[in-house]
């Protein structure tokens, strides 16, 4: 229990390190993506900020999928590129995030988790970040819904299944 506690302290004090590399991305690529990914950001910098904190992650050519475990808990997402007929772009155009086996020691964890992936798409203006947050902590707490932000969409879901709750986000066409 210990180390499961240690573990996710570590994991939420790295994630503002995290933010801080997605953040100076941002100002250095100025390419257009299209309408359809999370402009300014590559996969590869939101991969490499994982993989920073522990995650283990496997490029799957539609997308990344990256993992983290800390005892019982596995903290899990999936990056989907921007693409076209012909090509891949290396940015993401559609989130997976998911909390498998959580407890009540991982429920501030798993909402500051899934609200590093949310953020991405507004990580440049802080009343729609703090939109984004308050409007995923009610979900978390609560049975899950469906957003809309600045054409994104939101999707919290929890599974008793698989005790699993999963934050999709995705462009709105």
């Amino acid at each position: 229990m210990v180390v499961v506690a240690v573990g996710l302290v570590v994991f939420l004090i790295a994630g503002a390190g995290a933010y801080a590399v997605a953040r100076i991305d941002r100002e250095q690529d100025t390419k257009y993506c299209g309408h359809d990914c999370v402009p300014g950001l590559s996969i590869g910098t939101v991969v490499e900020a994982l993989q920073g904190q522990g995650h283990t992650c496997a490029d799957k050519r539609l997308f990344w999928s990256c993992e983290l475990r800390i005892g019982r808990v596995r903290f899990e997402a999936d990056l989907f590129r921007a693409g076209n007929v012909t090509d891949f772009y290396e940015y993401i155009s559609k989130v997976e995030a998911r909390i498998i086996n959580p407890d009540s020691t991982t429920a501030a964890a798993g909402l500051d988790y899934m609200s590093w992936f949310a953020m991405l798409p507004h990580r440049d203006d802080p009343s729609t970040v703090k939109k984004v947050g308050g409007w995923l902590a009610e979900q978390i707490a609560g049975d899950g819904d469906i957003t809309y932000v600045l054409d994104w969409e939101y999707t919290v879901e929890r599974n008793a299944n698989t005790r699993s709750i999963e934050l999709t986000m995705k462009r709105r066409h």
